[in-house]
């Protein structure tokens, strides 16, 4: 494709920090560009695309960089122009490898510009093509749930592009009714979840509310888990922990109850974070064989652990650990 640019002193007065049809992220924090504008300028020129039929800019890319300056005091700016008649998906390009290779992408972008790149090439080209310059594998099944998350609402969005949402959360989240997700939404922003705890939250609703033949808002709505959003109710890390465990509870009460009752048993009986003796249930409790495991340096020690285990055999907590 012919590059029609050219570098111009542009003065900052005449770019329309306003005009960005092709920036997506809702967060602006350009402070750590002011050190570097101040020490060493502008190493990585913005480009600017003029308006038809006046003397006015479009930012195509470089936005952070132009507020930047514009925080600083700059007057003028060197800029790469394009002409007014520069095509929009010519402006996308430039902006997908400006940022690709200086700061990356962060979820949402990938999702919005997935989603852009659609309107002019097909999504093999876009999956084989574009994906990795996004920084994502070249598979389809990456760009169905970049798709999916593109479509969600706005405070979702703001998540993902926080870093607070994971693509196959928002992927399924994205198969909820509206209602659901809106439902579901606090409890992803105000609690701390890894990737694989989100996706665990959200099969577990799901699959709580099937079973009881409920919508999923009606589910969270309920008391029991609303409780969890408020900080009286511990810390946040507290609070997730919790609520992973109330929803085990729910799924899964034998499971939970018997995982509980052990626990309990091996506080009682000293064995809960031994240093030198381990003791497993069976997976599931399903299944008659305990394993136990001891650490040691030498026969003195096995002795002892010995003789600490045989002591700790006879007593009813351990012989009821046989009928979970």
């Amino acid at each position: 494709m012919a590059d029609f640019s050219e570098f111009q002193e542009i003065p900052l007065a005449s770019i329309d920090l306003d005009d960005h049809p092709f920036h997506i992220s809702p967060f602006q924090d350009f402070s750590p560009l002011l050190a570097s504008l101040r020490e060493v300028g502008l190493v990585n020129p913005p480009w600017l695309r003029r308006r038809a039929g006046e003397g006015r800019w479009q930012v195509v890319a470089g936005l952070k960089r132009l507020r930047a300056a514009a925080e600083l005091g700059w007057e003028k700016v060197t800029a790469r122009t394009l002409p007014p008649d520069t095509g929009d998906d010519r402006g996308l390009l430039i902006f997908l490898y400006d940022n690709a290779f200086s700061r990356g992408f962060n979820l949402l972008e990938q999702a919005v510009l997935a989603s852009r790149l659609l309107a002019y090439w097909t999504s093999q080209e876009v999956t084989a093509r574009y994906l990795p310059v996004l920084g994502l594998p070249p598979a389809p099944a990456f760009l169905d749930k970049l798709l999916k998350l593109a479509g969600l609402e706005e405070p979702f969005q703001n998540l993902a592009a926080r870093g607070r949402l994971a693509l196959t959360a928002g992927a399924r989240l994205a198969r909820w009714e509206p209602a659901d997700r809106a439902a579901a939404w606090p409890f992803l922003e105000q609690l701390p979840w890894t990737q694989s705890q989100q996706q665990e939250l959200l099969e577990a609703v799901e699959l709580l509310a099937r079973r009881e033949a409920a919508p999923i808002r009606e589910i969270l709505s309920r008391p029991e888990f609303q409780q969890y959003l408020s900080p009286s109710s511990g810390p946040p890390l507290e609070r997730t922990r919790n609520l992973r465990r109330l929803l085990h509870q729910r799924l899964t009460p034998r499971l939970a109850a018997a995982q509980e009752a052990f626990q309990t048993a091996l506080a009682r009986l000293g064995l809960r974070g031994h240093p030198r003796v381990r003791l497993e249930p069976p997976p599931a409790f399903e299944g008659p064989d305990f394993r136990l495991e001891i650490k040691f340096r030498d026969a003195a020690e096995v002795n002892n652990l010995l003789e600490e285990i045989v002591r700790f055999a006879g007593r009813e907590e351990f012989v009821a650990l046989g009928r979970l």
